[in-house]
């Protein structure tokens, strides 16, 4: 009965997947729409060497100079980001094989759930206490970051520490994980969550006119 019910949750959110995926397609064609009225001008000098270079330097650590001037914000920022994708990618048990592309070491698990954790903690501390970042933090962040941090516990317990430990059924933490990863899909469109998609777009249009306009460093 719980396989049916989970294959049930698990096609649930392949829907929810395709269909933010075409919420999100709507999105950016209507902002193309708008912007080849009102930003004609950035179209015309469009130069893909400078939009490379834009994205490029804000996804390497320190290639901006605003990473270099805040080196702890960029290391936490980083390693937030980087420990989710990594055990997304590399550690779990839902990407191409059972036991995801490194195997079942809990050693390497435990060590990036660890960074991951102490990753948050930095984040919300800064959150709270940083003028200039509290000012423009709202209660949906805290709840954002609450989310994603909810949908890796789950996913590192239920893939490297299965069992009763905690008192709570191996099931009902598939459940819990299912459920938070499709709430989390819904939310990228309308929240900040969409930066991990909106992100390239808008270094690309800020790379261009920087660099292909202005013919300085976007970065």
């Amino acid at each position: 009965m719980f396989e049916n019910f989970r294959d049930t949750l698990i096609f649930i959110e392949w829907v929810t997947f395709f269909a933010v995926l075409i919420v999100l397609a709507i999105q950016f064609f209507n902002l193309y729409r708008i912007s080849r009225v009102k930003d004609a001008v950035l179209h015309d000098n469009w130069n893909w060497t400078e939009v490379v270079r834009s994205i490029f330097h804000w996804l390497v650590p320190f290639g901006s100079q605003g990473m270099k001037d805040h080196p702890f914000v960029t290391l936490g920022y980083f390693f937030f980001h980087f420990s989710f994708i990594f055990t997304l990618i590399f550690l779990s048990s839902h990407v191409f094989t059972n036991t995801g592309w490194l195997g079942g070491g809990s050693l390497i698990a435990d060590l990036t759930a660890l960074v991951f954790m102490v990753s948050v903690v930095f984040i919300v501390i800064r959150r709270l206490i940083a003028p200039e970042v509290r000012i423009v933090t709202t209660l949906s962040d805290y709840l954002l970051l609450a989310l994603v941090t909810a949908l890796f516990i789950t996913g590192y317990y239920m893939g490297f520490h299965p069992g009763t430990e905690l008192g709570i059924n191996y099931e009902n933490i598939l459940i819990i994980h299912i459920l938070l990863s499709e709430l989390l899909i819904i939310l990228i469109p309308f929240t900040k969550l969409g930066h991990m998609i909106l992100f390239f777009f808008t270094r690309a249009i800020i790379g261009v006119e920087f660099g292909a306009r202005r013919g300085v460093k976007s970065w």
